[in-house]
């Protein structure tokens, strides 16, 4: 009887994923002051939108967000940031950006999108390309929009798959993912993803892919939505969703967003781990990047300082005990990096300590690491 049952089971949902495969979605469009309106929810609260695909981002009022804030459809932590854009007729206004979890239109559900609440009350509400974008393909007929539903639902994919294709799906995905192949790993993990089958580590590695491939906004929007699940995960995962945030927003020319959340990345990562070294040579290299050399010369200083505190060592121990340590060595080797018109003595530090780049760099400009006699000269 149950054989039967999942036969028909099954049966049903071939029929199901036949019909998604072909079908459209459409939408009636209000027209109000030589423009379309949509109908829609906005985190469930009922709202209009215009149908915008010049605007940017999905725009809200002032007092709509209010509404929204006030009525607990928006809270705090989608609050993701603050900013400026430029308004239809050229002026220059200030925003402040929020993550919408949901917008669905007619059933259609588009989640973590981008959105900017314009410092005005009576500023449109706009249905930017942070939303249409995620649409997929569709078409406008008169006052209709029509919505090509030809992918196969999420969650009727996770009813289809059985645990050996489950198994079989992560295990090509990992594979993909450490081979490079990063197209291929994006589409697999967002199917298992979709389907709830990617614990907190392999949801890191389906942002990576993301990332790679040039999703910025939907790895970015993925990561937002994650930030209060993380919170009750070990530091270590918490402090690689920061760091991912943090990248994706430089790479979106957000400089503030970003070093907000490469900080936390790196108050969160494990002391003296690989994570704590690449955001901390982040941060130095944006102070560096924006005219601010002393700070990003103090925080390596000071990160080499408390390392050399925590081993017991003195900087000058990779000549008097012939300590070779990686760590200290690619610390000195940014440094100097940062010292460009007097970069000796930190290049001559870094390749004593064993960093295979200093040392080639040392021989290149005849530079002598090996030797005690410059202990003293080259010492900071």
């Amino acid at each position: 009887m149950k054989s039967v049952v999942h036969k028909l089971i099954i049966i049903i949902l071939i029929g199901l994923v036949h019909f998604q495969c072909f079908s459209q979605t459409m939408i009636q469009m209000e027209e109000y002051g030589g423009v379309y309106r949509i109908p829609c929810k906005v985190n469930g609260a009922k709202m209009k939108l215009i149908f915008d695909t010049g605007a940017d981002k999905v725009c809200l009022s002032l007092s709509m967000a209010d509404y929204l804030y006030d009525n607990d459809y928006i809270t705090n932590e989608d609050i993701i940031g603050s900013g400026s854009s430029t308004v239809a007729d050229g002026s220059i206004v200030n925003h402040i950006k929020i993550n919408i979890k949901d917008i669905e239109i007619q059933g259609i559900h588009l989640k973590n999108v981008e959105a900017v609440v314009i410092d005005g009350q009576d500023a449109p509400l706009l249905l930017g390309q942070s939303a249409i974008k995620k649409l997929g393909k569709y078409s406008i007929s008169g006052n209709k929009l029509i919505i090509e539903t030809d992918i196969i639902s999420s969650k009727t994919k996770a009813i289809l798959l059985s645990k050996t294709e489950t198994d079989q799906l992560l295990k090509d995905a990992d594979n993909a993912f450490d081979k490079d192949l990063m197209y291929v790993a994006e589409e697999k993990y967002h199917i298992l993803y979709e389907a709830g089958k990617l614990n907190s580590h392999r949801i890191l590695k389906y942002i990576t892919s993301m990332n790679r491939i040039g999703k910025v906004d939907d790895a970015l929007g993925l990561c937002l939505s994650l930030q209060k699940k993380f919170e009750q995960n070990y530091s270590t995962e918490k402090a690689d969703l920061y760091k991912h945030i943090g990248f994706l927003y430089a790479r979106k020319g957000e400089k503030d967003s970003s070093i907000l959340y490469i900080e936390k990345a790196r108050y969160y990562a494990k002391q003296w781990s690989e994570l704590q070294y690449t955001t901390t040579i982040y941060l130095a290299s944006v102070y560096f990047l924006n005219d601010k050399l002393p700070d990003a010369i103090f925080l390596l200083k000071d990160y080499i300082d408390k390392y050399l505190n925590y081993k017991g060592w003195k900087s000058t121990d990779c000549w008097e005990k012939s300590k070779r340590d990686d760590l200290l060595g690619r610390l000195y080797g940014e440094l100097a990096r940062l010292y460009y018109f007097d970069d000796e003595k930190y290049y001559v530090i870094s390749a004593a300590w064993g960093n295979d780049n200093s040392i080639e760099e040392c021989e290149n400009r005849g530079l002598n690491y090996s030797s005690n006699r410059n202990i003293y000269k080259y010492s900071y």
